[in-house]
């Protein structure tokens, strides 16, 4: 059990009572100055939490300039989801108290430039045990039109710990945009995140989130280099990338440190605001390395056709950098796939893949050309038709580990084509277990000719 303020039990209410009844908490604070307390309903972590045992991440970029009563409205909206950690843009001119109320703490660096992102957490869940602010970016330059040098952006972070003695940091991100003023300035402000995350990640899992300026869905994202510095998109993770700017711009981000026992992401979705940007939601698993992304069981596409396809692409986006993939298939069809291969090799993932196909596809050469064909090397694919003699399904996932995973073992029933795994009745079998995974492991490289 444990006591949730008024602003955590209005999850209960109708949609509408809630945004009135938060909102006008929240003007009363802005006003006031003063919170009520956290005397609310108690209630238990299941009845309450938006996923149990797991936590929730809010991003929200709170349009500068709006008036009062809007900014209160959006933040009503961004605490009505019952978040565990908020990651707030363009928060400068707004006071704490209005961004963290009664149950909330704040992390910042008051300033025009090191006060403009904050991070803001559930103090009944989670203790602060260090936080900081970082630069990401210092270059000068503005038009006599702007009021601040766009160039120059920090990143505000605090590292948690919850009753259950788990630790992770949250990271509060505004990357500049792309001017005149800052060509080329995404690609830096990525490798000094991804810095400060390898450093956090010494204490646990980093979550980071911000308006990034680079639509994901654009030649300009440079999908590439971030998988090599290992920062993980969460769109990657779930398969989902939805606007999150009144644009039709995916530009709100949120990352995890590949390096780290990633939380498996279990839920995604945007909101509408007052603000010209949507407020992103991410549901997220447990906390620490027993966390584990796959666990024992089955998966069917009853409920969601695709449901398996994501499966596939989940267990090779989170593999970290220095794992090992094998991957086989009868057939291989579509891009994600691919390019899933493609994201992991760049990040250092070393990859074996077999397929089935009787003749040399497109994908099939665009694999060899990636990998190579040598099977003595690290990284390789080749094409074998017959491997029903050696007891392999007819697509299989072996990683030494993803998703905080060890020896994960998947067997799918189809082949990686779109429409077959669409089809109703496709299934995975996950194994977790070391004899499993051995198992397979020989079968895999009896297929191609090389003994262990």
């Amino acid at each position: 059990m444990r006591t949730l303020s008024s602003l955590r039990w209005l999850r209960a209410l109708p949609a509408t009572v809630t945004a009135l009844a938060v909102l006008a908490t929240l003007l009363v604070l802005a006003i006031a100055g003063t919170g009520g307390g956290r005397s609310g309903l108690e209630k238990t972590a299941a009845e309450a939490d938006p996923a149990t045992g797991g936590v929730r991440l809010v991003q929200a970029n709170i349009k500068s300039g709006m008036s009062l009563e809007r900014t209160a409205a959006d933040l009503g909206q961004v605490f009505a989801q019952l978040p565990d950690f908020i990651t707030f843009n363009e928060v400068s001119s707004r006071p704490d108290t209005l961004l963290a109320p009664a149950g909330y703490a704040i992390q910042r660096t008051p300033g025009t430039y090191t006060g403009a992102t904050a991070v803001v957490w559930d103090t009944a869940r989670w203790t602060k045990i260090a936080a900081g602010t970082y630069n990401i970016s210092e270059v000068w330059g503005k038009s006599r039109k702007q009021k601040v040098h766009w160039g120059v952006r920090y990143a505000n972070w605090v590292t948690l710990r919850n009753a259950e003695g788990r630790t992770l940091s949250v990271v509060a991100v505004h990357f500049a945009p792309v001017t005149k003023y800052t060509p080329g300035i995404s690609l830096p402000s990525y490798q000094r995140l991804a810095g400060l995350a390898q450093t956090l990640s010494a204490s646990g899992p980093v979550l980071m989130a911000g308006d990034v300026n680079v639509n994901f869905r654009s030649g300009a994202y440079p999908r590439n280099e971030i998988a090599a510095m290992g920062l993980v998109n969460v769109f990657d993770l779930f398969g989902v990338a939805p606007p999150t700017h009144d644009s039709g711009a995916v530009i709100d981000h949120a990352y995890l440190y590949q390096g780290d026992p990633l939380l498996p992401v279990t839920n995604l979705t945007t909101s509408e605001l007052f603000s010209d940007h949507k407020m992103l939601t991410v549901d997220l698993g447990n906390v620490g390395p027993r966390a584990g992304a796959f666990a024992p069981g089955w998966m069917s596409n009853k409920d969601d056709a695709k449901a398996t396809l994501r499966l596939v692409r989940s267990a090779i986006n989170q593999a970290p950098p220095g794992s090992a993939l094998h991957l086989a298939t009868k057939q291989l069809s579509g891009k994600g796939i691919y390019r899933a291969i493609v994201n992991a090799r760049a990040r250092g993932v070393e990859i074996q893949v077999i397929t089935g196909n009787s003749r040399a596809t497109d994908l099939d050469r665009k694999l060899a050309k990636l990998l190579g064909t040598k099977k003595k090397h690290k990284s390789w694919a080749k094409r074998k038709t017959a491997w029903s003699q050696y007891g392999m399904p007819k697509a299989l996932v072996l990683a030494s580990t993803s998703g905080g995973t060890r020896a994960v073992r998947i067997d799918f029933n189809r082949a990686w084509v779109t429409k077959l795994q669409k089809r109703s009745g496709s299934a995975a079998q996950i194994r977790s277990d070391q004899f499993g995974y051995d198992e397979m492991f020989i079968r895999f490289f009896a297929a191609v000719g090389r003994t262990i």
